[in-house]
């Protein structure tokens, strides 16, 4: 018997999709590579889902964004490790300088993890018709790697630009 390709495959990413301030449930996104589409999933909560649909032939841009959320991120967290660790000081009790300690390494896990998931972007995605932001595609290092899998598919479906073209 033939192996029989997946028809999705699962693009890494995953984020949330800013609705409005005071929101209820989270929209949680992803992208899935097709044969000849790339399908977003918005799935509300567990209870709705919305899918688009972008053809490989249709797109004409994926831009990539760099932002700074990430590393005021990091800043605020520093910043909060900081207060902690000079909180924990002066007591001479060892159970207060103890917790306070506690307190900044939780905090420092936080600043570790941030970092070394490397730096925070915005995606977009641009057909003719409309420019679709891709929330699941947040993080620098997971938009490149989507866009080296998205990238062949794109130029097998359109045809790749020459280099005298552009």
């Amino acid at each position: 018997m033939a192996r029989q390709e997946k028809e999705y495959r699962r693009l890494p990413g995953r984020g949330f999709r800013k609705r409005s301030l005071l929101e209820v449930s989270r929209t949680l996104c992803s992208l899935w590579l097709g044969q000849d589409h790339l399908l977003n999933i918005d799935s509300m909560g567990g209870y709705s889902e919305d899918y688009k649909r972008f053809y490989y032939r249709d797109i004409q841009a994926l831009i990539i964004r760099k932002t700074t959320t990430g590393r005021t991120i990091n800043l605020v967290l520093a910043s909060f490790a900081a207060l902690f660790i000079l909180a924990g000081l002066p007591y001479p009790v060892m159970v207060w300088r103890v917790f306070w300690f506690f307190m900044a390494g939780m905090i420092l896990t936080f600043l570790l993890i941030n970092w070394a998931r490397g730096p925070t972007c915005v995606c977009h995605l641009r057909t003719a018709v409309q420019t679709e932001e891709l929330p699941s595609l947040n993080r620098l290092p997971t938009a490149r790697k989507a866009l080296r899998l998205l990238v062949p598919r794109v130029e097998a479906a359109q045809g790749s630009l020459a280099a005298e073209e552009v």
